[in-house]
């Protein structure tokens, strides 16, 4: 954990705390990684010392106007947003930018004022990508949605940083692929520990009750219903072990689907029942997150089918579990996986259904065995430091 420092300037005096700004589309108690990722930058930059800003949307009317938070000050603005992507106003973050040594943001609806405002003030400048799509937009979205997409990316990611924080090798090249390049540093995301020894004790939580699955196998899938994440090739896979006649009769294939975004996830429910396979699969509502890491412990196996992924926090939390995985080769999924696993290629329906083939008829000996990885705050906050200190000439 950062400790935070006395800084003294020349005179023996001690000098005032560093400031960073972070000016975000979304921040907590927003719900998703990328603001998850922003809450545990900013906490361990308060403990290391820092004064700490954040500016961002307006979540709920409790959270709205500025608010104390765990050591930090965060104002949530009232800002118009369209397809669920904010609009930052000016005069609501350039004080801030003033005020600040670092400014810090994220793609995509508030780089291009940050960006103009940072060099306004001369202020050293951060922007962190998640991921880069480029052409894989018109993988999973109709041409002039993914046209769009692309465009809001582009112009997003080239918008001028001194800094551009990426979250993986993966994004990285992707960055170096369809944007250019640039000031490039990786740092991985942290992932949260508490599922390392999460209780798998079924009278605290018990998947197999949830699901109404008594002695199956279960295979469990859990998050959006959404295309990029790969519930359609999973779907196909399903569909070709029936054809092939493989013996599920002692496999259940369970899904914690989320509710949103509501026109795939009905789609999926249609495509399970017109082609047969409700016998096989099983679809609940989403868990508590306490809730979840006992689903994830207690399953036989866990899929994770992305097509793409900048990071992928749901399979590397999965593997601190110790439960088996399968997942796609989509972007960091290679780098971040460890434990038993078994890699399909992304997109490729016909390769997921031989390895769910394979561990139906081989169980755990089917899985390959992975060398541990960790992704700790700590290494994050000395990654991100280690960025601010070059900016701020240490």
């Amino acid at each position: 954990m950062p400790e935070e420092k006395s800084l003294k300037n020349k005179s023996g005096a001690k000098a005032r705390k560093r400031r960073i700004a972070f000016i975000l589309p979304h921040f907590y108690p927003y719900v998703g990684g990328a603001e998850k990722l922003f809450y545990e930058m900013a906490v361990q930059m308060v403990k290391a010392g820092y004064e700490v800003r954040v500016v961002a949307e307006k979540v709920d009317e409790e959270h709205n106007g500025k608010y104390k938070l765990d050591g930090m000050t965060v104002w949530y603005c009232p800002w118009k947003s369209m397809f669920g992507h904010p609009f930052p106003r000016k005069k609501d973050i350039e004080k801030h930018i003033k005020w600040c040594d670092i400014v810090h943001t994220s793609t995509f609806t508030t780089s291009p004022v940050v960006s103009a405002l940072a060099k306004k003030y001369h202020k050293p400048s951060v922007l962190t990508v998640h991921e880069i799509r480029g052409d894989k937009w018109f993988w999973s979205d109709a041409w002039y949605k993914a046209c769009i997409y692309w465009a809001v990316e582009q112009f997003s990611c080239r918008q001028k940083f001194d800094v551009y924080h990426v979250v993986s090798d993966a994004t990285k090249r992707d960055f170096i692929k369809f944007i250019g390049n640039g000031n490039i540093r990786r740092v991985y995301n942290a992932t949260d520990n508490e599922w390392r020894d999460i209780t798998s004790d079924d009278k605290v939580f018990s998947l197999r009750k949830y699901f109404k699955v008594k002695k199956d196998f279960i295979f469990l899938y859990y998050g959006r219903p959404g295309r990029t994440k790969g519930i359609f090739v999973y779907a196909d896979a399903l569909k070709l072990l029936k054809e092939r006649g493989i013996d599920t009769s002692g496999v259940k294939f369970c899904f914690i689907l989320g509710k949103e975004p509501a026109a795939p996830r009905h789609e999926f429910l249609s495509f399970i029942k017109k082609n047969g396979l409700r016998d096989m699969v099983r679809i609940r509502e989403s868990v508590g997150r306490d809730e979840l890491g006992m689903c994830i412990k207690q399953a036989d196996c866990v899929v994770v089918p992305s097509l793409t992924e900048g990071f992928g926090f749901s399979a590397a939390e999965a593997c601190m579990t110790g439960t088996p995985l399968i997942c796609s080769d989509a972007g960091a999924l290679p780098e971040v996986v460890s434990g038993k696993c078994l890699i399909f290629k992304n997109r490729d329906a016909e390769d997921l259904a031989d390895k769910l083939e394979s561990v139906i008829r081989s169980g755990e000996s089917a899985f390959i065995d992975i060398p541990e990885k960790v992704f700790t705050h700590e290494a994050m906050y000395e990654g991100l430091n280690e960025i601010y200190d070059d900016l701020l000439g240490k």
